[in-house]
């Protein structure tokens, strides 16, 4: 079964998705003339204009404030994925892969900035808020809208939910020593708590990213501090590896390019998410409804993610020496002890418990919105099954929930890039007032 997921997933994730991924964030990029690259008006209209307005709590009338949005969706894309994503996607595709993952995020800035463009003036005339609202209302295609909600549903259950418990109660137990049934217990309690109210979930996200970010961040850093001499040789590594003539398994020069470019495109996707349409609805909600502002938040996101995050993973890996293998946690956490010493196990399990558990956290609400958009007013049999999952997740192994989560994300990304370019004609036109 295994087997035939990840076959599948192979095919999802082979040429069409990647071609209209790629070639839609390029087409997106020269259309809008780069937006991702105007970093000082990205900041102003983001960050810095929370020190004038709009950075008050949330509430079930205005919805969310702009950090809250940001935080909510970064939290859903910054989990797992930026810590263990990163050594598979050096296993699988080799140094080279992190180049790609920088094109996909680079590329992938413009889908973001689109997908939220049209999420935002769509969402601002309906009670709902998602990329299902640009494909009914833009597209006029209903049934496209209510596949992609089923998909995203399923996304949120899965990857969203039972691999981000596993990899906590697992984290848990590796570390710590507690049994993986107690941990369940606790973390679907302490989720029920948070996923009660929008209002308590918005708050809990805009004070946990922060903290887990700086948490993240600073580990990493010392850990390349200290192999400083390493890094010169480590960022040329990444540049060389990703047109590499030499294969360390055997292979020619064009499959390793192929398999480098893949890899990275492909695990640069399931981490920041641009083109999936997932965060579109958290976006949506937020009470500013200036699109190119949160269209501005969501290439914030990507870069935080990707730019940042995985790249501090990379270096952590490639400069500490340590061999790469499956590039699993046990690879992670070796990585992190060169330079954290005894400290860099534990540092690991804190990490991974705090982005999984933030995922947690931002699905949720990508999903009760996927879930509203098919069965509106049903929303408490979600919120009952998601914590049902939570604690299944945890208690169980989960190898099949990875391809699965690979799987729902592509059938996401289909419906999704295809009415954002079809629609891109009114993102652009957007873009360009002033």
């Amino acid at each position: 079964m295994e087997r035939f997921f990840d076959m599948l997933s192979q095919i999802i994730w082979g040429y069409p998705v990647l071609i209209l991924m790629l070639g839609g964030g390029v087409y997106l990029t020269f259309k809008m003339r780069f937006p991702q690259i105007h970093f000082v008006k990205i900041f102003k209209s983001t960050f810095l204009a929370l020190l004038k307005k709009d950075n008050k709590s949330a509430d079930e009338k205005s919805g969310l404030s702009q950090f809250q949005s940001f935080a909510t969706s970064l939290a859903a894309t910054a989990g797992t994925g930026s810590i263990v994503g990163v050594g598979t996607a050096i296993s699988l595709g080799g140094v080279g892969a992190i180049f790609w993952r920088w094109v996909s995020a680079f590329f992938g800035m413009a889908l973001s900035y689109t997908e939220n463009i049209l999420g935002v003036k769509y969402s601002a005339k309906s009670k709902l808020s998602g990329a299902m609202v640009y494909m009914e209302k833009g597209l006029g295609s209903k049934w496209l809208a209510i596949l992609f909600a089923f998909f995203c549903v399923l996304a949120s259950l899965g990857m969203g939910n039972m691999a981000q418990s596993n990899a906590i109660s697992s984290s848990c137990k590796d570390a710590f020593g507690i049994p993986l049934h107690i941990s369940g217990l606790v973390l679907t309690v302490l989720t029920v708590i948070i996923i009660s109210g929008k209002d308590r979930l918005a708050r809990c996200t805009e004070k946990l990213v922060p903290f887990m970010a700086l948490f993240y961040i600073v580990g990493s850093l010392i850990v390349i501090i200290r192999h400083g001499n390493a890094f010169g040789d480590a960022i040329s590594r990444i540049f060389s590896s990703a047109f590499s003539l030499k294969s360390a398994t055997g292979g020619s020069a064009g499959f390793m390019i192929k398999r480098a470019c893949i890899v990275g495109l492909r695990r640069g996707a399931f981490s920041n998410e641009a083109g999936l349409g997932s965060t579109v609805a958290v976006h949506a909600s937020c009470r500013t409804k200036e699109p190119k502002t949160l269209g501005n938040w969501g290439m914030a996101e990507v870069f935080a993610d990707t730019m940042i995050l995985c790249t501090v993973t990379a270096l952590v890996i490639i400069m500490s020496g340590v061999k790469i293998g499956d590039g699993g946690p046990d690879v992670i956490c070796a990585a992190f002890s060169t330079g954290l010493g005894s400290f860099g196990g534990v540092f690991m399990a804190l990490s991974m418990i705090l982005f999984a558990f933030a995922t947690i956290t931002g699905w949720f609400y990508i999903g009760l919105s996927a879930w509203n958009y098919i069965l509106p007013e049903k929303s408490n049999i979600y919120k009952a099954l998601f914590a049902v999952c939570v604690f299944i997740g945890s208690v169980l192994s989960l190898a099949a929930v990875w391809s699965l989560s690979d799987i729902f994300n592509g059938l996401m990304a289909l419906p999704n890039l295809t009415a954002i370019l079809l629609l891109s004609k009114e993102a652009i036109a957007e873009h360009k007032k002033h």
